[in-house]
């Protein structure tokens, strides 16, 4: 599937035509979409008049993927989505600025090993200093 949870999509027509909005989930085998504050429904609940109250909630709906597009975050324009393959994996395409959409995460989990190295670095010198101070306290 062109859309993926996460992504921002404009909706094309119905009553939401128009709005963007992130999407929470995805359905690959009904095609549908759940986007956040789109396709709203109300929906009365009613109470059992002792513990339950009676209440009306707003309920997000999915709704068909034909009716939404994505927006590309480089470009921010709304715009059909090709593939285009790189080293064995699947990339998404913008079709109007032909940037890839998907960017490898690569970069992320370089910053985070040197973020935990360092994070390893500090908790050890604390160790060593408990210690030490055990030592201390049990000679007197």
């Amino acid at each position: 599937m062109k859309i993926k949870k996460g992504d921002t999509i404009k909706v094309l027509y119905g009553k939401d035509a128009g709005k963007r909005a992130s999407v929470i989930a995805v359905n690959i085998k009904k095609s549908t979409v759940v986007a956040d504050g789109l396709n709203v429904f109300k929906r009365h609940i009613k109470g059992d008049g002792r513990n339950k109250n009676s209440e009306i909630v707003n309920i997000v709906k999915p709704m068909p993927v034909s009716k939404v597009m994505l927006v590309c975050p480089l470009c921010s324009k709304p715009t059909r989505v090709g593939f285009k393959i790189e080293d064995g994996k699947k990339l998404r395409v913008c079709k109007k600025c032909g940037k890839v959409i998907d960017q490898p995460k690569v970069e992320e989990k370089e910053t985070k090993k040197t973020e935990k190295k360092e994070g390893e670095k500090k908790s050890e010198t604390k160790k060593k200093e408990v210690k030490k101070d055990k030592s201390k306290n049990s000679k007197k």
